[in-house]
């Protein structure tokens, strides 16, 4: 499982690696609402088979993936992918139709993710 926050994705670059890490549950540190109290929007994409992929074809595909969550650094509160069940899991700051800009371009990275759940903006 990773976890990326924006404040450590600004600071250095985000390191890719196909490790597993043992953390507390999803549900515990998703935020909910953002420093003003606003509530947060998030949405989940299935990496199709990606743990599946051999390391040299997996570290592909997150080097592809990776950029793109960097690229909204400023607006994602949380990424978290968690490899074991090919799941990705972002938390951004309320925008409208942002889900959807950051979600089509990780599906054009990988074409086998869709957007699989998103909370309504």
């Amino acid at each position: 499982m990773q976890n990326f926050r924006s404040d450590k994705l600004k600071q250095k670059q985000v390191e890719i690696s196909a490790e597993y890490i043992i953390s507390q549950p999803l549900w515990q540190r998703v935020p909910t609402r953002t420093e003003t109290g606003e509530r947060t929007f998030d949405f989940m994409v299935i990496v199709k088979k990606l743990n599946q992929l051999d390391s040299v074809k997996q570290r592909f595909i997150l080097k592809k993936i990776y950029p793109i969550l960097e690229t909204y650094s400023n607006v994602i509160l949380l990424a978290d992918l968690n490899l074991k069940i090919n799941l990705l899991w972002v938390s951004h700051l309320p925008r409208p139709n942002l889900s959807f800009e950051i979600a089509s371009q990780i599906m054009d990275a990988y074409p086998p993710a869709r957007l699989i759940s998103h909370r309504l903006e």
